[in-house]
Formats: C-alpha cells, structure tokens, sequence
C-alpha cells in the first residue's frame, strides 16, 4: 500500500500539531504503508509572507513573490521531519524544485507539468519517509514558482499520480464532506463516498472542502482522494470515480455570497449580442455560468456574476453599444446557491420538485440553471441559508446515510 497523507495549515500550526501529525504517519508506517507527506506552511505564515511581499511592491505574478511565499511550506517540511526523526521515523524535507515538481512560468498561479518520482522511490527504498513542500515547483529556468490557491491539495494529489499511489488522504479541519455546511444546516450528513464530478461541482461552487483543481487533477489520473480530519480517527469521505457508485440524486449543497444579477437593454440582434458578449467574458475568465435572454422591446440580457468582475463586463457590454448608465439595471448582495448530484433532470423527478420547490418561495429569486449534475439559482444573501435548510428538508438529505433508495430520500 503506497499512501500520500497531506496536512493543511491548522494541522501543523504549531509544535504540539507537527508532533501529532508525527505519529499519525508512523501509525500508517507501522501498519506497512509506504507514505509520502505533503504539508502546506503553517496556519496565518503565508498571509503574514503575502503581506510581506505586497507591502514591498511585489505582486502575485512576480518572481521574487514566489520566492517569498514558498519558504513557508520549507519551514513546515524540516519540522516535521524533525518531529518524525524525534520518534523514530527515518525522514527528510524536499522543496518542490528538490524532487523536482516542474511547472511553467505563470508565477503566483503555476500548473503542475511534471513529478519526477527517482527521489522519492530512492527514500522507500532507504526506508525514508520524503517530506515534500506543497504548493511549490520549480520552472525551465530554475525559478521557484508557486501554485495558488488550494496549491498544496494540487501537490498532494499530482504526487500521488506521479507515484501510482493507492490513495491521497487530504486532512483537513473537518472530517469529510458533508452534504452542507454543518454550521448553516445542523442535521447535515457526512457522505461516505462521493463522485469526482459531484466534488468538482461542489468545490467549484463554493465548498471549501478541497480546490477545484486538486480535483481535476485527482480525476484526471484517478487518484482516489480521502478526505479526512488530522483531529479525530474517523474515516473520512472517499472521492472516486462515478463508476464506483450506484445511484442517481442528490449529495450536497452549498453558496458564495458576493454575486449580483445585472440586466442590459438590448435595442437589436439580441442573440448576436448575447453571443458576442458570452464569448468576451469567456476570453476575460468571468464567471457567468447563468445567462437569459427575454424578449421585450428589443430584448434583455440577464447575467449573473461575482461582484469583483463588475467593472470589466460594464467594460464589455459599453463594446456592444450597451450604455451602463441608462441600459443596465444591477441587483447586488445576491448569493449562489447550489444543489449537486447526479441524473438530476432524468425521469426520476428530482427536476419536477425543484421547480415546485422555487415557486412556492415566499423570497425572490435571480435566475437558475439546471444541468444533470447541478441546480443553481441566485437570491439575496440574507435568504441563502434559510434556502439551503430548506432544499435540505425538502429533499431528505439527513436521511441520506440510511439505506432506502435516493428516489424515496427525495419524497417522489
């Protein structure tokens, strides 16, 4: 059995931490695993180095701030070897430009090319434990560059692949995924297993549990992914491929906040419009996943996006001869709400009842879109939470460890 375990920041924050992640890996040692560990830095170091860099001019696409934010992970790597070495585990710290992890040039946001594993198979060959700094490569120039947000996941994961690992158990704060935030839905179940898809879906709309791009990665050469707590002994949530599971329905919800709904005029060739400006956020990487067209005097073009990409799509729209100013009307402080799952507009209901569920709402709601595999629809951030117990409650989701068939959990 060949394993890589990666901690995140609140597991190794500090020497009491690093030392109970210690003997965690050993455990996995002992019961005749080969293990590879990747951590992330400490909890609050990268912010405090981020703001290091920031306040002397460095941005997030600059060489010298990937120097800088990278140490974290090094001071991380070389404790916990010490802390494995402290309690008898042969060990020893690699930064990502050590093994190496080869990425391309886009600092601040670098992709993973290629993991040289030699390194790591001479360290099992020793009986080493290898101690890799996530977040981290090293590019064609021999410069260090770093990954991004959720990087060491990315790390964990394509390290995993590149070693033919049999699992990548990431542990976090929490012991797995849940079908909704347990703080917005106190009855909320933790899933045993979960589909890559469905865990992209949910990552990429707003669940924190693992980065959107861990998962691609771990889908794309099937990693299987457990996610698990480093504070408990409990077994965690087992991301597979769909293959691996059997029914269709319903594994979770979750939101962002900081989305508004913005309606444009359009005087004429409305589709043309709406196709030419779909293509301008697509090449500008805007979020704009839900889109209407109406028909009326002319026509409208409804668009939901993140607040922060206000400016650019006013930006865009003027191109089209749209004027903010006396054609754009904007609702803001909306959230996205999200239902993911699987099969959901095929014949067992399950899109019958969500438009049920909607129209008997006593809040407005801003658009949605419907797919087989997510429900999304926009309202007021003040009433995201009280949708989300209640799509929750409608659909049985507390119910959904029990054995009666997801047809049945969804009350069809």
């Amino acid at each position: 059995m060949r394993i890589v375990m990666k901690f995140g920041g609140t597991s190794v924050a500090d020497i009491g931490r690093l030392e109970h992640v210690a003997i965690k890996v050993r455990r996995q040692i002992e019961a005749g695993a080969q293990v590879a560990v990747v951590v992330s830095a400490m909890a609050g170091v990268t912010n405090q180095l981020v703001n290091y860099a920031k306040a002397l001019g460095g941005g997030e696409s600059s060489i010298e701030y990937d120097a800088v934010v990278a140490t974290g992970e090094q001071i991380t790597t070389a404790l916990l070897a010490l802390a494995l070495q402290q309690i008898g585990v042969q060990a020893r710290s690699f930064m990502g430009w050590q093994i190496p992890i080869l990425t391309d040039d886009s600092h601040g946001q670098a992709q993973i090319q290629l993991i040289e594993p030699q390194a790591l198979e001479d360290c099992w060959a020793k009986g080493i434990v290898p101690i890799i700094a996530g977040f981290q490569g090293v590019n064609s120039q021999g410069r260090i560059t770093t990954l991004g947000r959720g990087g060491s996941d990315t790390t964990a994961v394509a390290v995993a692949a590149a070693v033919k690992a049999d699992r990548c158990d990431i542990y976090t704060d929490v012991d797995g995924v849940y079908t909704a935030d347990p703080r917005v839905v106190p009855l909320a179940q933790k899933l045993d297993h979960i589909s890559y898809d469905e865990m992209l879906e949910l990552a990429a709309q707003g669940a924190k549990v693992l980065h959107p791009r861990s998962v691609s990665t771990a889908m794309l050469a099937e990693v299987p992914v457990q996610v698990l707590s480093s504070f408990g002994d409990k077994p965690g949530t087992m991301v597979t491929s769909a293959g691996h599971l059997h029914h269709a329905g319903i594994s979770g919800i979750t939101h962002v906040n900081g989305w508004l709904k913005l309606t444009a005029e359009i005087q004429d060739n409305l589709h043309d419009t709406a196709q030419e400006i779909g293509e301008m956020l697509k090449s500008l990487a805007i979020p704009h996943d839900m889109m209407l067209l109406t028909m009326f005097n002319g026509g409208n073009i409804d668009l939901f996006i993140p607040h922060g990409h206000l400016t650019p799509v006013l930006a865009v729209l003027e191109q089209q001869q749209v004027d903010p100013q006396r054609h754009v009307v904007i609702a803001t402080d909306l959230a996205k709400v999200t239902l993911v799952g699987r099969g959901l507009v095929a014949e067992n209901g399950y899109s019958q009842k969500l438009m049920e569920i909607i129209k008997n709402l006593d809040f407005p709601t801003y658009l949605a879109t419907l797919t087989p595999q997510k429900f999304s629809i926009g309202v007021q951030e003040s009433q995201a939470c009280i949708l989300i117990r209640y799509l929750h409650y409608q659909f049985n989701l507390d119910q959904i460890n029990d054995n009666s068939p997801k047809i049945m959990a969804a009350g069809l």
